[in-house]
């Protein structure tokens, strides 16, 4: 289930994101098939913090949520992926500010 204020959130991640794809860079295009969407990178629906969004079209949402293990995830996307390095970059903040994140 998602946060309350879950709508608006989504909303501020895509605008944030100019309402394009952070993994490929599409733009969002219902009519072509690229509708982009949030991604809660940990899988988890009530984590809405900023490093755990990110803001996806439908197809590389699909090809992330494959994965089952956020360890798995987080290895081939610093291998490859170099959009992803902002949200590892603000998980690392908010961990060194905050002790510890829970995932």
């Amino acid at each position: 289930m998602y946060n309350k204020g879950w709508p608006q959130k989504a909303m501020d991640v895509k605008d944030e994101q100019g309402w394009r794809c952070e993994a490929c860079g599409h733009k969002h295009d219902p009519s072509a098939g690229f509708s982009l969407t949030v991604h809660h990178i940990d899988f988890n629906k009530q984590n809405d913090k900023d490093w755990n969004l990110a803001a996806l079209c439908q197809r590389c949402h699909l090809r992330l949520s494959r994965y089952l293990d956020l360890d798995q995830l987080l290895f081939d996307y610093m291998r490859d992926g170099y959009w992803f390095a902002r949200h590892i970059d603000r998980y690392m903040v908010e961990k060194v500010d905050n002790g510890p994140a829970i995932l």
